[in-house]
């Protein structure tokens, strides 16, 4: 019979890998999932097995069904989604054994926290520094704002409109979806990865040195900063709705001004996990020992100054900014640099073929749909 410890989803990027290549060094057996056969975590040396399932977004019942019946032949002990078909597995709960471990919230509050509305009203009434609402354009007191859709990963439906005009025609487009208005604030990205479980928690600090997309959003290349300001801006926050799990909170921090602001909440893995992971947080283990054995006693050390690099981000980064004319020399350098950097998020050397599996599913997907960003 095949080995399987754990079943991980939504494998097709850099953040199923970290989790892959962390329990795997620990000895577990893992099995990476996703829609796409060929990705990096399929084609690396550290996955025991993998599987295709249809997206789990428009096709959720026969995404269920898959992984029921993976489950019912493989028999981990843990299923662990990494990215927001969570939400699809939760609802489904029940129709898995009681005795699979799925380390989540249910779906409920993981939906009420993915919505930026509702999670920056929740994060304002626990006291949590957030940006002003506006609920009109003729209460904006100054541009540029920010106008999202409360529902939306890795910057996509975030926008920064420098005037009226802008703003309106933003809202026209969008008069279908439900959307946030908010004052924008300077300074920079700061995100917080958390794992809250059962009295123990544990959180750790990195800024952004450069993101995929202007005004923020997806990091490629990230430092662990030591910040006790937003360590209880976070805490307070997974306080007041009692998380349970693994999540990342993102937050603005202006230096001149010394002014925090909350930005939007991931109830799960998050993109720069890698950081964490390699400054000596290694949150995949720690959520799986306090999944399946309740505690996690041995000490934890951030290393503050730790520095991760996503290869392909970059790449990403470099070529959406030469097509928007906006590349500068001091980014032009940092995305050509590759010293300074304690881990990569997509490649080790013992690993080399996996990078080829990222960059793989990355040209396929820039073929089909003609966007930098899957």
């Amino acid at each position: 019979m095949e080995q399987c410890d754990v079943i991980l989803t939504y494998c097709w990027n850099r953040v199923g890998y970290t989790i892959l290549r962390s329990l795997h060094r620990k000895g577990l057996k893992v099995w990476a999932a996703d829609t796409s056969k060929k990705n990096i975590c399929s084609m690396s040396k550290f996955c025991a097995g993998s599987f295709v399932y249809p997206d789990p977004f428009s096709h959720e019942e026969a995404f269920i069904k898959i992984l029921k019946e993976k489950v019912a032949t493989l028999h981990p002990k843990v299923l662990m989604p990494t990215h927001d078909e969570s939400v699809v597995i939760m609802r489904h709960r029940d129709e898995f054994p009681k005795e699979l471990i799925i380390p989540y919230e249910n779906a409920e509050k993981l939906l009420m926290l993915a919505n930026k509305a509702q999670s920056t009203e929740i994060a304002r009434k626990a006291g949590v520094s957030v940006p002003e609402v506006y609920q009109t354009v003729d209460q904006v007191k100054r541009y540029p704002v920010v106008f999202k859709t409360v529902i939306g990963n890795s910057a996509k439906g975030v926008y920064f409109p420098s005037n009226k005009e802008e703003l309106l025609r933003l809202m026209s487009e969008h008069k279908e979806d439900d959307t946030l208005l908010q004052e924008w604030v300077g300074g920079t990205d700061y995100s917080v990865d958390c794992v809250r479980w059962d009295g123990f928690c544990k959180i750790s600090v990195y800024h952004a040195l450069v993101t995929k997309t202007d005004g923020g959003g997806t990091t490629t290349q990230r430092e662990i900063v030591d910040m006790p300001q937003l360590e209880k801006e976070a805490r307070t926050l997974m306080d007041a709705v009692d998380f349970h799990g693994v999540c990342g909170l993102d937050f603005r921090y202006d230096l001149e001004t010394n002014r925090v602001a909350y930005i939007e909440t991931n109830a799960r893995f998050t993109g720069g996990i890698a950081t964490p992971v390699a400054a000596g947080f290694d949150i995949p283990w720690v959520i799986y020992k306090l999944a399946t054995e309740g505690c996690y006693d041995d000490p934890i050390h951030v290393r503050v100054g730790t520095r991760t690099k996503w290869i392909l981000g970059d790449v990403i980064t470099l070529v959406g900014r030469v097509m928007k004319m906006k590349l500068n020399l001091r980014e032009l350098k940092r995305v050509f640099s590759f010293r300074g950097f304690d881990a990569f998020d997509d490649y080790c050397t013992e690993d080399k073929r996996a990078i080829v599996g990222e960059f793989r599913y990355y040209f396929e997907k820039l073929i089909k749909n003609g966007k930098l960003n899957p």
